[in-house]
């Protein structure tokens, strides 16, 4: 088997300290721009205290020097940093380290850890740890705003297919990113941009990729917990009635942070799926869910926009409950059409409920 960080580290010093090698485009103008798109989605900076995780030759370290108190620039290639400090030779406020950022420590407490194309260099197994050690760095209501990229299109350049390169899918990052508890604290996304970015300048095409950028804040998981929505006497009266037992099949459409799922699985011993459309509801509970050992095993989660289009198989579950997803539909027949091919036994609750 290849030795992925070996490979890593001999590609990037391979690499010349150049535009080109950081973007694929060579154009000054995409520079500009690109930076601006990317400062753009920083939370406030002013006089705080910033950690830069990979970079590089500097695009984004002298942007955030302009107004923040400090910041602290980490990258594992040196000649890369040696440019970065020739670009901002007029900036006082920059620590420059030569360190790869899996193996990076430190004992200060940072108002926002930054990076771009950071998890791509990055095993999955090591992202839980990376993540874990930017909730240490970053002080109590910090930030962690990162842009990673998808799987390539075909006339990426073959250099940046390389085996050690892991193009997540917004979904998988999803997934990385929620769950993650450091001494209490975890973090919650707090804004989320997936989108195609393509910029051209006289023919010089940059990186056209899907791609995810995140704002995270972190938080003490209790906040994250209570957002939790308390049951309603309607969804447990129905429960009831229903009979459920311990090894039927449940699907809950628009679980939220999955206080009814969380509910079936510890009274019930059933095994549960939640569907939920928003990214902070799924991570939340994610969360909950590795703060719950004893039912976690019955519970799995999915983050799907297009429920109705969903494909579980035939008569997969015992019972379907819907929680006022069908008020937000155009064609909520679409959804009931789905779901009745996938029911096994006569159960289907609908219900919504009016204050």
């Amino acid at each position: 088997m290849a030795d992925v960080d070996k490979d890593r580290k001999e590609f990037w010093s391979s690499q010349p300290a150049v535009l080109d090698s950081m973007v694929l485009c060579d154009n000054p103008l995409f520079q500009e721009a690109d930076t601006d798109y990317m400062v753009h989605y920083l939370p406030p900076i002013a006089n705080k205290s910033v950690l830069e995780l990979g970079a590089g030759i500097g695009r984004l370290t002298g942007e955030i020097a302009k107004k923040a108190k400090d910041i602290t620039a980490v990258d594992f290639m040196q000649h890369f940093l040696d440019v970065n400090k020739v670009n901002n030779r007029h900036m006082s406020n920059i620590t420059y380290i030569c360190d790869d950022f899996t193996k990076f420590q430190t004992d200060k407490k940072y108002d926002l850890v930054v990076s771009a194309w950071l998890f791509v260099n990055t095993k999955d197994e090591v992202v839980d740890k990376m993540i874990g050690l930017v909730l240490e760095w970053l002080q109590p209501g910090g930030y962690f705003t990162f842009r990673e990229s998808g799987p390539y299109d075909e006339d990426v350049p073959m250099r940046f297919k390389q085996n050690f390169f892991h193009h997540r899918t917004p979904f998988k990052l999803h997934q990385l990113l929620g769950g993650v508890v450091k001494d209490g604290h975890t973090l919650t996304i707090t804004r989320c941009k997936n989108s195609r970015f393509s910029m051209k300048y006289d023919h010089d095409i940059a990186a056209a990729v899907t791609e995810v950028f995140y704002v995270a804040k972190k938080v003490p998981i209790e906040l994250v917990l209570a957002s939790t929505l308390p049951l309603t006497t309607i969804s447990c009266s129905y429960l009831k009635k229903m009979g459920v037992v311990a090894g039927w099949q449940v699907l809950v459409v628009g679980c939220g942070t999955g206080a009814l799922v969380f509910h079936i699985a510890s009274t019930y011993g059933a095994d549960v799926l939640g569907v939920n459309f928003t990214i902070k509801d799924f991570n939340a509970a994610v969360i909950h869910q590795k703060c719950s050992p004893d039912i976690a095993s019955l519970i799995l989660f999915e983050m799907i926009v297009a429920v109705e289009e969903a494909d579980y198989g035939a008569e997969c579950f015992d019972v379907i409950l819907i929680q006022e997803t069908q008020l937000m539909m155009n064609d909520p027949t679409k959804l009931f059409a789905n779901i009745w091919v996938r029911i096994d036994l006569a159960y289907c609750l609908t219900y919504s409920c009016v204050a």
